[in-house]
């Protein structure tokens, strides 16, 4: 397994009729599977998962000691449940996620009453789950996650040894009263019924001491969180997901939430009112983000000495930012409180022990200075402080923290000029995202950043992801918490997802005046470029052609004077394109994507002439778009994955942490995102 073996599988493999095991997964074998296959009927193991096989199954009637069948992955063509694998009736382990299987699931298939693990998820899997199921009775483990199965959960109750249950995305119905006793329920370990239409709390929880993992988002549960919900698993529950649903408050308000091994508690997206409640002292993850929860943050949330990710965004949180939060800076990883009306400075709470890699406090009233104590934190990613009342000048001090990739001021106070210290070996090196737009800085443009972005000359489409390393892989892959918002033609758009791939510079609105710098070429990784709105002068550097991967460029409301370069027809991805209101003179360009803008992208200039304007350029043929050959046709195709008509991206919490992929290796965070989405054996 794993040898990255290619290649169809021969049709002489049938000879083999006295193999036991065949173990072939996560390789690169494509074709389908020979009608000879049916041969190895003495197989006891048989794992094809994780390859490119196509076609149909051959009938695996006769594999009557098969005791493990993995078919996961693969492109099999589409196919239904066939009778057969009911009389497979040593199988322990039936593994099929996304094997493209579709229909019902035959009341023939739960035959198999060895199975101890059964995982049907990914597929396209309808109808009634048939009532075969309670001849499972040996079933420990079942995954039916992603279908569209209509199922009485009274079935599962009635299998003594499951553990572990996912059933998400399908259709439950519940009882409201249970005959099942405590001692015939099943003792669950790990229970994921989210998007399952749910609309009350399960009464059978009620009985469930041995619980890790409770998830129930995305349903439609209203009213109050029952008192009893505060006595299941108090020992043992580690992670409670109760997000996305219409929870207005707890019924039982207990001022620390009982569960002693508590990891991760997830209440966003509700309609949660009052004050914070506080989660007990194990916690790390605590998310609680879109609700209607308003008070200041109590200053009991510093004792939390594990706590990593605090994300308290979008509700109506007032008062300041507490200073003693200083406690968690050698633990908090990401700290989101973003769209509430906290006040006051921002608190020097970051030691020279911070781990901090995202900081999200955009959209507040937050005022005075950016503290000095940011820059021990050296392992920060994403700064966000936009959208609040801070004055101060720009923290070029920050420059010295090298993996600081994106930096949100706008809509602040900062005034002045860009300062460059000479004395810094390194300038935000690995920057990416910078916007400044919307406040009051003013002289040159900071050519000698533009000279020192380097991460901003990468010119290939596929530029490294930012990431952010395995402590928090669990949530960040789960969670997009972390969006930007810049402005693009005049219009506030949002971009979250897409933060991996872009690259992006907003210095509009300010007072910067001068000439636009020769060093601005270097960017070649740019997609958007935004110097609206400022006092520049002087001519559209023809070297701006080279900025190759450009999608948006706004110098609207300048006093920018010449013509506007020829070589600017150079940009093939070009979509967005304003020179309004400057003193631009001159033939417009012509050629590829210049002939897709509009009159709107010229308007009030002195004289400018030719296509699409109505002003024609003597007697010349220029004022009418030119003939594309098919050569240029083809080279100015729009960038796949980016539509700049409509953006939108990231989901209702906010920023990015969708973005922040990597590998999921061995940590806390991991178990929880593993057994989110049930990391099987396959």
């Amino acid at each position: 397994m794993g040898n990255k073996f290619t290649g169809i599988l021969p049709s002489s493999i049938g000879n083999l009729t006295q193999l036991r095991e065949l173990l072939l997964m996560e390789n690169g074998m494509s074709g389908q599977i020979p009608s000879s296959f049916s041969n190895l009927t003495q197989l006891t193991r048989l794992m094809l998962s994780r390859n490119k096989f196509t076609g149909s199954l051959p009938s695996l009637e006769s594999f009557s000691n098969l005791t493990y069948l993995s078919l996961s992955y693969n492109n099999f063509d589409r196919w239904k449940l066939p009778d057969w694998f009911g009389k497979l009736n040593k199988i322990t382990d039936l593994i099929l996620y996304d094997v493209n299987l579709y229909g019902e699931i035959p009341s023939s298939f739960f035959n198999q009453t060895q199975i101890e693990r059964l995982y049907l998820s990914r597929n396209q899997l309808k109808g009634e789950l048939p009532s075969s199921l309670l001849n499972l009775q040996n079933l420990e483990d079942c995954d039916l996650d992603g279908n569209n199965v209509t199922m009485d959960f009274d079935l599962f109750l009635s299998l003594k040894k499951l553990e572990y249950l996912n059933l998400n995305g399908n259709n439950i119905t519940l009882s409201v009263t249970h005959n099942n006793t405590n001692e015939t329920q099943p003792k669950f370990k790990s229970l994921t019924l989210a998007s399952c239409n749910l609309k009350v709390f399960p009464e059978f929880l009620r009985s469930q001491k041995q619980l890790n993992i409770l998830y129930l988002d995305n349903n439609n549960i209203e009213g109050l969180i029952p008192g009893w919900m505060w006595n299941i698993s108090k020992e043992t529950l580690r992670e409670l997901s109760l997000t996305g649903n219409l929870l207005m408050g707890f019924e039982q308000h207990s001022p620390v939430a009982p569960w002693v091994s508590l990891q991760t508690i997830d209440l966003s997206n509700n309609m949660l009112h009052g004050s914070i409640p506080l989660p007990p002292p194990t916690t790390e993850n605590f998310l609680i983000s879109d609700n209607m929860l308003s008070g200041e943050i109590p200053s009991s949330i510093c004792n939390l000495s594990s706590l990593q990710l605090l994300d308290l965004s979008f509700n109506n949180i007032t008062g300041s930012i507490p200073p003693c939060l200083e406690q968690l800076s050698s633990s908090l990883v990401a700290m989101n409180l973003r769209s509430n009306s906290l006040r006051g400075t921002i608190p020097n709470i970051f030691t020279n022990e911070c781990k901090l890699k995202i900081i999200d406090l955009s959209y507040n009233k937050l005022e005075g200075r950016v503290p000095r104590s940011l820059e021990y934190c050296d392992s920060l990613q994403i700064l966000d402080i936009g959208h609040n009342f801070i004055e101060d000048m720009f923290p070029f001090w920050l420059g010295a923290l090298s993996e600081l990739q994106v930096l949100i001021l706008r809509f602040n106070k900062f005034h002045g000029i860009i300062r460059i210290p000479s004395e810094s070996k390194v300038n935000f090196p690995k920057l990416r995202v910078i916007d400044l737009s919307y406040n009051s800085f003013s002289g040159d443009l900071p050519h000698k950043y533009f000279q020192e972005w380097f991460a901003m000359k990468e010119t290939k489409v596929n530029a490294t992801y930012i990431e952010v390393d395995n402590t928090v892989q669990g949530y960040l892959s789960d969670i997009s918490w972390f969006s930007i918002q810049m402005t693009n033609k005049g219009v506030e758009l949002e971009y979250g997802e897409l933060i991996n791939i872009f690259f992006a510079v907003d210095l509009s609105s300010n007072t910067f005046s001068g000439k636009i710098p020769e060093s601005i070429k270097t960017l070649g990784g740019l997609k958007l470029l935004n110097l609206s709105n400022n006092e520049l002068s002087g001519i559209i550097p023809p070297s701006m052609g080279n900025l190759t991967n450009l999608e948006s460029l706004d110098l609207l409301s300048n006093k920018l004077s010449g013509m506007i370069p020829q070589d600017l027809v150079q940009l093939n991805f070009l979509v967005v394109f304003n020179v309004s209101n400057n003193h631009l003179t001159g033939t417009i360009p012509q050629g590829r994507q210049f002939n897709t803008f509009s009159n709107n992208s010229y308007m009030t200039n002195q004289a400018l002439c030719g296509f699409p304007l109505s002003m024609k350029c003597g007697d010349s043929e220029e004022s009418k778009p030119p003939k594309v050959s098919l050569e240029e046709d083809t080279e100015s195709n729009f960038p796949s994955g980016i539509d700049w008509v409509v953006i939108l991206i990231g989901v209702a919490t906010g920023l990015v942490i969708g973005t922040f992929c990597g590998d999921y290796l061995t940590t806390k965070c991991y178990k929880w995102f593993s057994q989110r989405f049930r990391m099987r054996r396959m």
